[in-house]
């Protein structure tokens, strides 16, 4: 057992310290995200997270999700629903620890295809210790582009306005040259110049460049104004886009869920008709607030 010694401090630097043991066994490239990484280079205020985000290279995700599997980790029961922004991402937890292991092809706000975007990070890659263990993690500015796109999710975030403030100074009073050229560099590589244009104007990077098309560029706005209401606005645009004659299917699944598909940690345990009901309450509740706000506060 592991949750009940560990505390979650502890817990997601050993998920990381794992996740990078099972790649370098099977020489799969993967880079450690967030977290510590971004302690590292003090570009984020230490804190307790409770998952360790890593990224994998495209062509090897899956052999990377079937090892880490092999070691008892397994994904949350839940169904496949509509996303504002694409899927980048999949969680994995495990019985015997606190906390989660979130493993990426992708990270939301680069445009480029995830195998450039994998490549620019990894050719400028440093080793650093995580929990006594050498990790692959992205350099200082690559670290900093990342935290820079997590933090451009949600503006309206204290956490995450905390998080820009730090990057932005980072980058215009402790980075070097050379660091700041790279900066340019990852985002230009990973088109994400214009979702990280703000930094460009402050650090004086240079010209912000339109690297989105106009759906990429409308999709990533409509996220972060309704990220609190993401799920509800995604079921809508569903709706909405479909053709008529699937509109009242994607309405029956959006308004109801089935007692297999509640979300739960335990595989094995299905909810009692109570627990369901509570579920469905608990996210018409929340669905019909977020609708109110989608529709009459623009």
């Amino acid at each position: 057992m592991v949750s009940g010694y560990l505390q979650m401090s502890a817990a997601t630097l050993l998920a990381h310290a794992l996740a990078a043991a099972i790649a370098r066994s099977r020489d799969i490239k993967t880079l450690s995200l967030k977290g510590p990484v971004a302690e590292h280079y003090e570009l984020r205020a230490p804190r307790v997270s409770a998952d360790a985000d890593v990224l994998i290279e495209p062509d090897r995700f899956a052999e990377f999700c079937a090892a880490l599997e092999s070691y008892g980790w397994h994904t949350r029961v839940g169904r496949e629903t509509p996303a504002l922004l694409p899927h980048h991402s999949v969680t994995y937890i495990h019985v015997d620890w606190p906390c989660d292991i979130d493993v990426h092809w992708m990270f939301p706000g680069f445009f480029a295809d995830p195998e450039d975007v994998f490549s620019a990070l990894w050719d400028s890659r440093q080793e650093i210790s995580v929990a006594h263990v050498p990790v692959q993690a992205p350099s200082k500015a690559g670290a900093a582009v990342i935290m820079a796109l997590h933090a451009e999710r949600d503006r309206r975030s204290p956490r995450h306005v905390e998080e820009q403030e730090l990057v932005m100074k980072a980058l215009d009073e402790t980075f070097t040259e050379a660091e700041r050229a790279e900066f340019v560099e990852v985002a230009r590589a990973g088109r994400a110049i214009w979702t990280l244009r703000d930094y460009f104007n402050a650090a004086d990077l240079g010209p912000v460049v339109i690297d989105a098309d106009s759906a990429q560029r409308q999709q990533w706005e409509l996220f972060s104004r309704r990220v609190d209401d993401a799920s509800s606005v995604a079921w809508w645009q569903r709706v909405r886009t479909a053709p008529w004659s699937q509109k009242p299917r994607w309405i029956l699944q959006a308004v109801w869920v089935s007692r297999r598909d509640v979300p739960r940690n335990d595989v094995e345990r299905l909810p009692s008709r109570s627990e369901l009901w509570a579920y469905q309450a608990r996210r018409w509740r929340r669905g019909l607030e977020a609708t109110l706000r989608y529709f009459f506060r623009g």
